[in-house]
């Protein structure tokens, strides 16, 4: 039997959301596969040791019974002496000049505490040995012994485990509410989750994890309440963005630029919105200040000694809350001005060897001089460590280096597709590559002449100017 089925008139149209929403889904399933295989191929490039050494960083604020150090320094301290055992990746000439003046300098403010200084020697034996550490650990990122992407990372998930169990009422609140956990200082948290929080987002390699990348290491920071480290994070992404087409005389004036920004900020801002309630702790602060200003007035030339930037007050001592001036109080004038010069000159001026600068570390770098006007604790410690150690390792030829040292792709690690009439981006000290498609046909990757697993940006760069 024919049954007969009625017609639809002339021009009418079928519905589409059947399909649409078919395609829509098989799109997002697409999506979420290769999301999937990124971040599994992503994580298994990973060096385990660095990325649980990294992870461990945030217990510095945990003393252990040994030499009444740290939790964080005394995995440092494994992590290095591990190191020494292997030999150094890549070397220059700039690592031996940067750590044959940085250990005489650090060899003079121990000479002049013991000799000049009445001092107790444990102590001084404690603060050595914790800032040799400090320096193994520059000089072996610098070394490529230690994979920095591994190591930041770990730190970047230690740091979100601590927002978790801050909150969930296992790490310790001893800031009434103000994020700090097994960091066990508000300082410290606000450092921490600046300076790592930035660092984590200049090495993710895709355009939409690095924005949600900020979004969260932003969030987590605010909690913080600290308000130099927001300033310091903020003006770090600025100078992400904004610095790779300066010379070293633009880059002078927008650091100059963000100097003033900042002291307007603090002028202005220090108490609006959220940090209204900060009157009291302010007026602490000043009185820290100016006790530190007269102990500066009367430091002999020489300095007073390692461990004596603490202001007596109230029958407490409280640390230096300047970082520039607990060196001079520690080794004097000289003492501060060969350490800031080393580590500027490392970070901005000593010159890459490639076509367009890696602006990363001088990024960091800016959050190291910006909280170290007012923490006293940045300079000659772990945070300061892993950013110079960046800085002496960008020294570097390109083909010295990983894709992984700068944010960059893997060779095939994600292909992209760009058409014929689009010019590839340039890989520069911005390091913004656009996302590739969630179809992407097989590339092959061409063979190299040597097994080397580096990755050569300019050959890579001349390559694309051919298409």
């Amino acid at each position: 039997m024919t049954v007969a089925h009625s017609q639809p008139a002339s021009g009418t149209k079928y519905p589409t959301s059947a399909g649409t929403s078919s395609g829509n889904a098989t799109r997002f399933g697409q999506a979420a596969k290769a999301e999937a295989k990124y971040l599994a191929n992503s994580v298994s490039k990973l060096s385990m040791l660095d990325f649980w050494a990294g992870f461990g960083l945030i217990f510095i604020g945990i003393t252990t019974a040994f030499f009444a150090m740290p939790v964080g320094t005394v995995v440092v301290m494994v992590l290095v002496l591990y190191n020494l055992t292997k030999p150094a990746k890549i070397e220059n000439t700039y690592n031996g000049l940067f750590f044959t003046i940085l250990l005489l300098a650090i060899g003079w403010a121990l000479f002049e505490t013991l000799t000049f200084n009445s001092f107790p020697v444990e102590y001084a034996i404690r603060r050595a040995v914790r800032m040799a550490v400090v320096v193994l650990l520059a000089l072996q990122i610098a070394q490529k012994k230690i994979d920095i992407r591994s190591l930041l990372f770990g730190v970047a998930f230690g740091l979100l485990v601590n927002v978790i169990g801050f909150y969930a009422g296992i790490a310790p609140d001893n800031y009434g509410g103000t994020l700090t956990g097994w960091l066990n200082d508000k300082n410290q948290s606000g450092l921490y989750y600046a300076l790592f929080g930035f660092l984590f987002v200049a090495m993710v390699r895709k355009t939409s994890h690095r924005l949600v990348a900020i979004a969260i290491t932003a969030g987590m920071l605010w909690l913080t309440g600290s308000r130099t480290s927001l300033a310091a994070y903020a003006f770090a992404v600025l100078w992400l963005y904004f610095s790779y087409r300066l010379n070293l005389f633009g880059k002078a004036v927008l650091a100059y630029l963000f100097y003033l920004g900042v002291n307007y900020l603090e002028d202005n801002f220090a108490r609006a919105g959220a940090f209204a309630d900060r009157l009291g702790s302010d007026l602490l602060r000043q009185r820290i200040d100016e006790g530190m200003y007269r102990m500066i007035d009367v430091v002999p030339w020489y300095g007073g000694g390692l461990g004596t930037a603490q202001v007596p007050l109230q029958d407490r001592y409280f640390y230096f809350h300047n970082s520039y001036m607990t060196l001079v109080q520690e080794a004097g004038w000289l003492y501060m001005i060969v350490i800031v010069s080393l580590m500027i000159s490392a970070a901005f001026i000593w010159k890459q060897p490639r076509a367009q600068r890696i602006v990363i570390a001088e990024a960091a770098m800016v959050i190291i001089i910006i909280t170290s006007q007012r923490l006293g604790e940045v300079i000659l410690t772990v945070p300061w460590a892993i950013v110079v150690g960046l800085a002496l390792l960008y020294l570097n030829p390109d083909k010295d280096l990983d894709a992984s040292d700068s944010g960059h792709h893997e060779p095939g690690a994600m292909q992209k597709v760009q058409s014929s009439d689009e010019k590839p981006e340039p890989q520069n000290g911005k390091l913004i590559e656009q996302e590739a498609p969630v179809s992407v046909p097989p590339q092959e990757t061409p063979k190299k002449p040597t097994t080397s697993k580096s990755f050569d940006v300019s050959s890579i760069r001349q390559r694309a100017r051919k298409i």
